[in-house]
């Protein structure tokens, strides 16, 4: 089912999201069309410390009870995007996609939270308007979306739940030049990571996932190393008996608004409703998702190797550059480049890399590692060779 709902995708696609920042203005047109929809139930659940409404949106008259969230950190959106291209597939199924619908519909009831910090999301901040960390903060529960979260889903008491981020775009598979996509983790529930009964139902459901992923994006799948946090709500749900599964969105070269990644995120947790409404997730091993490379940091954007640090070119070391990201205005990001490290980066995999050996400084702009960049060139005699808005420009040209 998995790869009919990639083939369909752009079917149920919702078009009016095209970036990751998303207005208030905007967010409350989107909240209307799902109301507006008789198969989707939408309310207010609460309210952000800043008055923000926080909102549910159910689907479904089915016995097995879901519960997902994305937003818990604002500035990781690529599954709140996934989340509204659901809507739009369980507000109107189509004719080749009917089967799935109407197995979620018939065994399923789906609860989700699609922007749960929603003061960090105006903020386009990882932190709530408080300055809390949410995934910190489970056990005391200092901010008002913490005390919504755990309240929400003990009310539910679901069989599995689903916890969407956004991770850094910049983890690897391992040691490796394989840059993590998706990242998987069936969250341990205590400090020595016993498989309950509720962690090896996550388990089994990202065995799945494993499977389907690996024939399209290879080894840039990995899973979070599963050390046990108290504090993080995903620890805390499995403690609670709530198969929590952690989904992270990673990065996929220069597209940098995640479009693919957007649409594997609402695939899988798709494929995984259906997956839990036949009951098929049950004759799952653990042995995929166990073989999986956890994460590591080992990816630059750009690795430039013996590169010139000075005029004349006599010194000379390795210098990475890697995004960075700025809002601006209510929806839009701005992207320039940062130099990340300098020295010998040799144990370190560019998504670009550039043999520097023979190029010089076109200009007067040295490297100077946590500078900000615009504009980086080196040249080859008297012509340019690597000019670093160019690569700006490759973002989401993909």
């Amino acid at each position: 089912m998995f790869e009919t709902l990639l083939k369909h995708y752009d079917s149920f696609k919702d078009h009016t999201l095209n970036q990751r920042r998303i207005s208030d203005d905007k967010w409350n047109l989107l909240l209307n069309n799902w109301k507006n929809s008789p198969l989707l139930g939408v309310k207010e659940i609460g309210k952000s410390y800043q008055n923000r409404s926080i909102n549910e949106v159910t689907f479904g008259k089915g016995k097995i009870k879901i519960a997902a969230w994305s937003q818990m950190h604002g500035d990781e959106a690529t599954a709140t995007l996934a989340l509204a291209d659901i809507y739009t597939f369980l507000s109107k199924p189509i004719q080749e996609l009917e089967e799935i619908w109407q197995k979620i519909h018939q065994n399923i009831c789906f609860h989700s939270i699609p922007q749960l910090n929603r003061d960090g999301a105006y903020l386009w901040q990882r932190e709530t308007a408080l300055g809390i960390d949410m995934n910190r903060d489970a056990t005391k529960q200092n901010s008002p979306e913490a005390k919504l979260l755990s309240n929400w889903v003990d009310q539910i008491n679901p069989l599995f739940s689903i916890n969407l981020h956004d991770q850094n775009r910049l983890y690897s598979a391992g040691n490796s030049k394989y840059q993590t996509q998706i990242a998987l983790l069936a969250t341990p529930g205590d400090e020595v990571g016993t498989w309950t009964e509720s962690r090896i139902r996550a388990g089994k459901l990202a065995n799945h996932l494993c499977k389907k992923l690996k024939p399209i994006i290879g080894n840039n799948l990995a899973k979070w190393t599963d050390e046990y946090e108290s504090r993080a709500f995903g620890d805390t749900f499995q403690k609670r008996g709530y198969g929590l599964l952690l989904i992270e969105a990673g990065g996929m070269q220069w597209d940098l608004e995640k479009n693919y990644l957007r649409k594997l995120n609402a695939c899988m947790i798709l494929d995984s409703l259906y997956q839990i409404a036949t009951g098929k997730w049950e004759l799952e091993s653990l042995n995929e998702y166990n073989s999986l490379l956890t994460n590591e940091k080992y990816i630059a954007d750009i690795k430039i190797i013996n590169a010139p640090l000075t005029l004349d070119g006599t010194q000379r070391a390795d210098i990475l550059f890697n995004i960075k990201e700025e809002k601006s205005g209510t929806e839009n990001i701005n992207f320039s480049w940062k130099i990340e490290d300098i020295g010998d980066m040799s144990h370190i995999h560019g998504l670009t890399e550039i043999n520097g050996t023979d190029l010089t400084i076109i200009g007067n702009s040295l490297p100077e590692k946590e500078k900000e960049y615009h504009q980086f060139v080196l040249g080859k005699g008297n012509e340019e060779f690597f000019k670093l808005s160019n690569y700006t420009n490759k973002i989401n040209k993909i």
